[in-house]
């Protein structure tokens, strides 16, 4: 127990680097096809995906990730509010770069931490409420937060990323298993599947529409992920792959939800909150595929029969409902981490399922449906409002997902164990 109480404060605290530098598309329906290619491309890929493969290769060495990664974040952190390099060519992009290889350092190194699903759980529903709690793109009034309050929370996160290496210094913390080797390399490969998408879109970019080009990006990515994900050994593609489906599918409600709260913290970020603790307790209680079948339910009866867009939110008083699409979200993607997580812990793959291979998954089945979605043809600027059905059918799909894994993980529990 001592041990574990150590393990949650260190790992709690290094993760709130990642509301400092969080990914604004990690919930976007837009397609994320690179619009060129260019010699920084090369450092602000290259950077994250190397990280990604030492992370992978030194899971063993976990305190030391999230010490590393806490200390990267800062410097983001710092250099967005001090500018020392900002008009330097390309040194914007390589030093967003390197806040995004800490955060990478930071989520592999939480999850080697213990193979637990609850905590899959919380890394994944952290980077979550980082997007949420920071806004999406598309918001006027963005939040705005002092630069002394960013800078005390990479502080904060640089003190986990401390206390983890002297926890296990200590013996405070027990040092942890690496993950298998066959994970590593799966993990290695999986680093580098961005680059897909810039690949597919040079090789063919010139020949086809753009949104074909998006969707054939898309399902390449999705061929190679699958492959990677099969790769690990048997019970890890289904529940990675629907993991990775839901949290492509709530990208929609989760902006709606965002509209409907007027895009204030104070309306929707304790239903946030609220959500991330339920899908950690589901986990700690091993219901999170109930629980995340649930969720994707009440979604898509919500998108199918509550939501009406206008297009403006300067005027929406629909807070309740708002917070509500905003708990079920975070709900749904923590419960189905969680999901994933447990059905790769006896393959010692964790930090790789629960990351790369998740966030690709995601990635891929969001190029594919821009097949359709004509977002450039909807004025405003919630365009995911004219296309309700199509995502209360996505989140309609995930729950049916869910609720089939629910079922045959129940058939395994009934069978007979085997003699020894």
């Amino acid at each position: 127990m001592q041990n574990i109480r150590w393990l949650w404060g260190p790992v709690a605290l290094a993760l709130i680097a990642v509301f400092n530098v969080s990914d604004f598309d990690l919930l976007s329906t837009h397609s994320g096809m690179y619009s060129g290619f260019s010699k920084y491309s090369v450092a602000s890929l290259g950077i994250p995906a190397l990280a990604t493969v030492a992370g992978v290769w030194l899971t063993q060495h976990w305190q030391w990730l999230l010490a590393v990664g806490t200390t990267a974040a800062l410097v983001t952190t710092i250099e967005a509010q001090a500018h020392f390099v900002a008009l330097r060519p390309g040194a914007t992009s390589i030093i967003t770069s390197i806040g995004v290889a800490g955060t990478v350092l930071i989520v592999i190194g939480a999850l080697a931490a213990a193979q637990a699903a609850a905590l899959a759980a919380l890394v994944v529903g952290a980077q979550v409420l980082a997007t949420l709690f920071r806004g999406l793109y598309w918001l006027d009034n963005q939040l705005l937060r002092p630069a002394a309050l960013e800078i005390v929370l990479g502080v904060l996160a640089v003190a986990g990323g401390a206390l983890a290496v002297h926890g296990v210094r200590t013996g405070k913390i027990t040092r942890t298993e690496p993950i298998s080797r066959r994970a590593a390399l799966v993990g290695s490969a999986a680093a580098f599947l961005p680059i897909v998408l810039i690949g597919v879109g040079l090789v063919v970019r010139s020949e086809l529409h753009r949104v074909l080009v998006a969707v054939v990006a898309g399902a390449v990515l999705l061929l190679c992920t699958a492959g990677l994900t099969l790769a690990l050994g048997r019970g890890a593609f289904l529940k990675t792959a629907t993991a990775g489906f839901v949290l492509f599918a709530v990208s929609a409600p989760a902006a709606l939800g965002l509209y409907f709260s007027g895009s204030h913290l104070t309306t929707y970020g304790s239903a946030a909150v609220i959500g991330l603790g339920f899908g950690i307790l589901a986990a700690h209680l091993g219901r999170s595929t109930v629980v995340a079948a649930a969720a994707c339910t009440v979604l898509a009866v919500l998108m199918w029969t509550v939501v009406e867009v206008t297009g403006r939110y300067d005027d929406v008083v629909q807070g309740g409902l708002g917070s509500l699409i905003i708990a079920l979200v975070v709900v749904a993607v923590t419960s189905s981490a969680a999901t994933a997580a447990s059905g790769v812990l006896h393959l010692r793959a964790l930090p790789v399922v629960a990351g790369p291979l998740l966030l690709s998954f995601a990635l891929g089945f969001r190029e594919v449906v821009q097949l359709f979605l004509s977002y450039d043809k909807i004025p405003h600027a919630i365009p995911e409002g004219d296309y309700t059905p199509l995502w209360a059918a996505l989140t309609a799909i995930a729950a049916v997902a869910l609720a089939a894994i629910a079922l045959l993980d129940r058939a395994k529990e009934r069978l007979p164990a085997a003699p020894i």
